[in-house]
């Protein structure tokens, strides 16, 4: 599996949001791409899972063009994309929120070994089952957006900002799950502001900085770079 982006542009009412980014990546890795506010960041994850149309480009999953595929069928060619955010639906219970992740499915007995995947990777989602998704606290919802993002098993799964507005020990464990579920074998491609955990958790990093590609290297290369030192990790 190789999901590849060639030459992406997308504009926001003739805005240049991305000016033509280049990237590949290969089945069971994990990369990040960091950048500042408006780089273009979220953007790429939209316009790989179908939320945005590039205006010019290429992005294809094993040769297969994905550029006019809407984002309801992205799950089924197994592309999962978790928002920045969460957006869980707040007036559904959280089991509810995990079954709606699997809608595409029919296979009851799938259903629900899945369900109990989730509740071993999320434990506290376990527990909370029966509430509101409106009552758990920002990082239990993070982990519910997740979860319901797994329930389609992907083969791809975009992360826009999952440790935004979270404490420090939440952020920790949510790294640590989304290492545990790339060991599994599911690609990962986080997008963070907080570029010190992100190059702490993938093996390789893109720098964006106004709509396009500026760096790319190792995480551990990026990290003792000068220039993400001082713009992007406070050093």
């Amino acid at each position: 599996m190789k999901l590849a982006v060639t030459d992406l542009q997308v504009n926001y009412h003739n805005v240049a949001a991305l000016k033509g980014i280049s990237f590949t990546v290969d089945e069971g890795a994990f990369i990040t791409l960091i950048g500042s506010n408006g780089a273009g960041k979220s953007t790429t994850l939209r316009a790989i899972s179908g939320l945005v149309r590039p205006s010019a480009g290429q992005i294809s999953l094993d040769d297969q063009p994905l550029n006019d595929i809407p984002a309801d069928k992205m799950l089924k060619l197994g592309i999962a994309h978790v928002p920045e955010g969460r957006r869980v639906f707040k007036d559904l219970s959280v089991r509810e929120n995990l079954l709606l992740g699997a809608f595409i499915y029919k296979d009851r007995n799938r259903i629900k070994y899945d369900l109990q995947e989730i509740y071993r990777h999320f434990p506290v989602l376990r527990a909370r089952q029966n509430q509101l998704a409106r009552t758990l606290s920002g990082g239990e919802q993070q982990m519910l957006s997740i979860g319901r993002a797994l329930m389609s098993r992907p083969r791809i799964l975009l992360l826009d900002e999952p440790s935004l507005g979270l404490a420090p020990l939440v952020v920790q464990e949510i790294g640590e799950i989304m290492q545990e579920i790339n060991n599994q074998g599911v690609t990962v491609i986080l997008v963070e502001q907080n570029a010190d955990l992100a190059l702490k958790l993938v093996e390789y990093g893109y720098v964006l900085e106004n709509g396009r590609i500026t760096m790319e290297d190792t995480a551990d290369v990026l990290a003792d770079n000068e220039h993400v030192k001082k713009a992007y990790l406070g050093i």
